[in-house]
């Protein structure tokens, strides 16, 4: 796992040992920031089921302002404070070590952000109770943007709450679906 592009293009990142994290491999986090170019400089983003960092890193490095990072898991969360202060960023980042459903909670009325990157575990049905936690919360500016990543067996509704599916991409078994306020 390494960053892509931006001012830590080639670091390696730190992987979580175990399967309890799937960092979104490098084919697809590339196709994800291609779509999000044009939004990540000075973008604040939020980072739920974060895992290593992989995706808020990756924004970081590409010019994000700042990114919160959310994740339950103790030695993900060990892994994920490695990378950010190998990368030098402490500063910019925070890490809440909470469910996300709890940290939603926590965050709203408090802070928004430009871009939220959901990636639950595959299967479990996360996706739309996810998205309408975020629907119903105040975390997300109004024209910001929700990649959420789910299994192509997954399919996910064209609209949650006030969200509204804008497109699906497919790679592989994996499908990006991107998610703005109506």
């Amino acid at each position: 796992m390494r960053v892509i592009a931006g001012r830590w293009k080639g670091r390696r990142l730190l992987a979580a040992k175990g399967m309890n994290t799937r960092p979104t491999a490098d084919m697809v986090k590339e196709a994800i920031f291609n779509i999000l170019q044009q939004r990540i400089a000075g973008s604040s983003v939020l980072d739920l089921f974060a895992g290593t960092g992989n995706l808020g890193l990756e924004a970081l490095s590409r010019g994000c302002s700042r990114v919160v990072f959310v994740e339950k898991d103790s030695r993900a969360v060990d892994v994920l404070n490695k990378n950010r202060a190998n990368l030098g960023c402490l500063e910019q980042t925070t890490v809440m070590r909470y469910d996300v459903f709890h940290a939603i909670k926590r965050l709203s009325g408090k802070e928004r952000f430009d871009i939220i990157f959901a990636d639950p575990p595959y299967s479990k049905g996360l996706e739309v109770p996810l998205l309408n936690a975020i629907a119903d919360s105040d975390i997300l500016h109004e024209d910001g943007i929700v990649v959420l990543e789910h299994s192509s067996r997954d399919h996910q509704p064209d609209r949650v709450g006030n969200l509204v599916k804008l497109q699906d991409r497919h790679y592989g078994d994996t499908v990006i679906s991107l998610y703005k306020k109506e």
